[in-house]
């Protein structure tokens, strides 16, 4: 991501996951003042840079940590201890009852009703992974789900803490979703950073989530289209008095998300255009 208007959004999802409440979130906000170098962000925690062989991301990759996958926007990571974070990872859903393990159909990865809260929707998304995986749905119990309050135009946002059942025994998750807005075919996306760690180490592992989350960079082209509706509108042929413009996610839409989501800035830190008190 550019370092102004990528910068920005990252910033809103990293802090937005860390202001969830887990140990360590403090060193968010720290690495996201600084110049959002891999190798600096989260404190005294100490991070590789690592690119997407497709440059369509970075993180920070913690010592003795794995990617195993880096590519389209996301980056997925284990840790040695049988933690797993995933920044960027976007589900595609269609505006409909939730059917655990529907296939996937016309590039949607499920349906859901739009108008389910996050914590709903979280909850679906993980229980039709598990479905899919053929494993039995987990358990979700949330500790705390707060809203980040943002222009319309990025939907509903919100960060979480959750523990969860496992086969491999209790989990705990942490991080931040954002809902888009539904398009005008009936399909959202749903974009996330989540952290996962068995319940016996979580609280270990939370400062070094934070700060891979605080780490995460996008290009802000490609920022802009993940951020996208799914639908695209049809092609508009110019008229006489020029071409007309075809509506998407604009500077305003990502750099609040980045703000907001990614760097989970409090409202005393964002600008207004993303509903907070400084000015433009």
């Amino acid at each position: 991501m550019q370092r102004i208007a990528g910068s920005k959004l990252q910033r809103i999802l990293a802090r937005a996951a860390c202001g969830a409440v887990m140990l360590g979130c403090v060193l968010a906000p720290a690495a996201a003042q600084g110049n959002g170098s891999p190798a600096s962000a989260g404190g005294s925690v100490q991070l590789q840079p690592y690119t997407a062989p497709d440059n369509s991301a970075s993180a920070g990759v913690p010592a003795g940590w794995n990617v195993t996958k880096g590519e389209q926007t996301v980056i997925q990571m284990t840790g040695p201890q049988g933690e797993t974070i995933f920044l960027g990872k976007t589900m595609i859903a269609r505006n409909a009852p939730f059917q655990p393990g529907q296939p996937a159909t016309g590039g949607t990865d499920l349906s859901m009703p739009y108008s389910a809260s996050l914590a709903q929707k979280l909850t679906m998304i993980l229980d039709q992974g598990a479905a899919v995986s053929g494993k039995p749905a987990p358990q979700v119990t949330f500790t705390s789900a707060t809203p980040i309050p943002l222009p319309p135009s990025l939907g509903q946002c919100g960060r979480f803490v959750a523990g969860i059942t496992n086969p491999a025994g209790p989990m705990k998750i942490m991080g931040a979703i954002c809902s888009l807005p539904l398009d005008s075919g009936g399909i959202y996306k749903n974009i996330m950073l989540l952290a996962q760690a068995p319940e016996a180490v979580a609280a270990q592992d939370a400062p070094i989530a934070s700060a891979v989350f605080s780490s995460y960079q996008i290009p802000a082209a490609m920022l802009q289209r993940k951020l996208a509706p799914f639908t695209q509108p049809p092609i508009v042929i110019p008229g006489p008095a020029g071409a007309i413009p075809i509506p998407g996610m604009d500077d305003t839409g990502a750099d609040c998300f980045d703000l907001g989501v990614i760097r989970a800035l409090p409202p005393s830190q964002l600008p207004q255009k993303c509903g907070g008190r400084l000015p433009n």
